[in-house]
């Protein structure tokens, strides 16, 4: 049921208004535009379902984890140097960092003992293919050369593999490994210093490729019921756009929030890994309107927004029962108002006060 009530435009105090009896409407006079000033009554007009908008969301911006790297010391030793400062980009392959470790040395001097041991098995297999040929060695001998032989070529495969990995090249000799890129990107953070002793796998720089990037959003569980995956994302202060990828089905213990993710693309370089932002989310076909908190008003039990009617010179407000549907921080998703209708957003509590004086309270 709505409660309408008069403003009386020649009145010094507006608190005198009529209410009508229970179950009967009240008619309102007229304010003018210099009465709104004086009030401070400013208004908003609502916007249709399709384009509902759940604003002031916190976000903060993430790197998708396959578009990251952590670039680790393969074996202890110690950092000699670091040729990316952070902030820079790098190349996939492209040097970032030197390690001197002694195990290098034994990498390589196993290489070394492989490659030699290979090159023998496989001059003896050569020699018994062409004995065999002659009629000189039996074929069991000869299989015997080609077992050997292939063993030593995977022994030295492997001892080839495990110097790549650790960032050495056979034959290059010394003890220094060199770190590089796996992917294009940008060198996020350096986590180790020039000098410093480090144990096999201590990370030692963060690299991630910055385009596209994640928005990831902690909000409660009653905003992430109206959202889905497809939700247009904006970040309005920033020109960012992008969409919805997920809506986890699980709520954080601790904090009774859901972990919503979005992907932005377009306007993405203006943002910065780790930044906070805040977020708008474009929600299609779903009822309900978004206002400050500060544009409702609890009277006689009911949950009030004050509607604006007539659009020229003058204009009155009726208060309009809502239900509240939802609520993030100041501003509350609610039910009961029609897509077009200007609500009133500021000097609420005046209007609420006419009310409650022409009511008795």
């Amino acid at each position: 049921m709505s409660r309408h009530f008069l403003i009386k435009p020649y009145a010094v105090s507006l608190f005198l208004c009529l209410l009508s009896l229970e179950g009967h409407a009240a008619e309102t006079t007229l304010l003018n535009a210099r009465q709104l000033q004086s009030l401070g009554i400013q208004t908003r007009t609502l916007p249709p379902e399709e384009d509902v908008r759940l604003p002031g969301l916190p976000g903060r911006v993430d790197i998708p984890a396959g578009q990251l790297q952590m670039l680790v010391a393969p074996l202890e030793g110690t950092l000699q140097e670091v040729l990316i400062p952070p902030g820079e980009m790098v190349k996939k392959g492209q040097v970032v960092a030197r390690l001197i470790s002694p195990q290098a040395l034994e990498l390589q001097r196993l290489h070394v003992e492989a490659s030699a041991r290979a090159a023998q098995a496989g001059a003896a297999r050569q020699r018994d293919e062409q004995l065999f040929k002659e009629g000189i060695i039996a074929q069991a001998r000869l299989e015997s050369s080609r077992a050997a032989a292939a063993e030593a070529g995977a022994q030295l495969a492997q001892s080839r593999q495990s110097l790549a990995l650790a960032g050495g090249r056979p034959g290059a000799g010394g003890a220094v490994l060199e770190l590089r890129a796996g992917l294009d990107g940008v060198l996020l953070e350096q986590l180790a210093q020039v000098g410093d002793r480090l144990p096999a796998a201590t990370p030692i720089a963060r690299i991630g490729r910055p385009a596209p990037l994640w928005v990831t959003l902690q909000v409660p569980a009653g905003v992430a019921a109206r959202v889905k995956a497809g939700d247009i994302v904006r970040l309005p202060l920033l020109g960012v756009e992008g969409k919805l990828l997920a809506v986890s089905r699980s709520v954080d213990a601790a904090s009774q929030n859901v972990t919503l993710r979005a992907q932005v693309d377009r306007g993405s370089e203006q943002l910065r890994p780790g930044q906070a932002v805040e977020v708008e989310i474009q929600v299609s076909g779903q009822p309900g309107q978004a206002l400050p908190s500060r544009a409702l008003a609890r009277h006689e039990g009911q949950l009030l927004a004050f509607v604006q009617q007539g659009g020229g010179e003058t204009v009155r407000f009726v208060a309009k029962p809502v239900k509240v549907l939802s609520q993030l921080g100041d501003t509350v998703m609610v039910a009961g108002l029609v897509p077009g209708e200007r609500v009133a957003v500021q000097g609420v509590a005046s209007l609420k006060a006419m009310l409650a004086g022409a009511g008795g309270e």
